[in-house]
């Protein structure tokens, strides 16, 4: 069977940039090559460009920022190869006692943080670059760690829909 995508972590620019290309020629077939790119290139690949996190960004109530953010972390990561970026954390920032979320949203309004969440993902498709709407169905009201534990949502399906799932439509440009 034929591996059909990649995840990569870390590494020089150039290195990852000769390792995609390398894979792609072997596969023979279009790859999906992705990574965590929340701080944009530079958060995994050393000499590019990293970013502050969204929780910043969404501070600014700019998404004029937003947009060339996202849009320079496409730019550097096609570069190098990699198509698609896991991010944003389309997460509302809620429960204080959250070990996963915090700086990794946008913030805590559903709306205002939808439509920051759409300005990333249309300027990572200007760049020809998937991305990501991280953590469906949402992880912001969760207090365990998911990378330890199974983390279960507190919150009834009309907070839910309401609220937690706002990003997520509007990520989907479907709101």
């Amino acid at each position: 069977p034929a591996v059909a995508g990649y995840i990569i972590f870390a590494g020089g620019g150039h290195a990852v940039a000769e390792l995609t290309a390398e894979l792609r020629e072997r596969a023979g077939i279009p790859l999906l090559i992705g990574s965590d790119l929340e701080r944009g290139a530079g958060q995994q690949f050393e000499g590019l460009t990293g970013a502050p996190p969204l929780a910043a960004l969404g501070a600014l109530r700019d998404e004029s920022a937003i947009r060339h953010v996202a849009s320079l972390s496409a730019r550097e990561a096609r570069s190098v190869g990699v198509n698609w970026i896991y991010s944003p954390v389309c997460d509302l920032d809620v429960t204080p006692e959250n070990p996963i979320v915090g700086t990794r949203s946008f913030g805590g309004e559903p709306q205002r943080v939808g439509e920051q969440v759409f300005a990333w993902i249309r300027a990572c498709q200007e760049q020809g670059v998937l991305a990501c709407a991280k953590h469906f169905p949402g992880h912001g009201r969760t207090t365990g760690d998911s990378h330890a534990t199974l983390a279960v949502v507190h919150a009834s399906r009309q907070v839910l829909v309401a609220e937690g799932l706002v990003p997520f439509r509007a990520a989907l440009n479907d709101e």
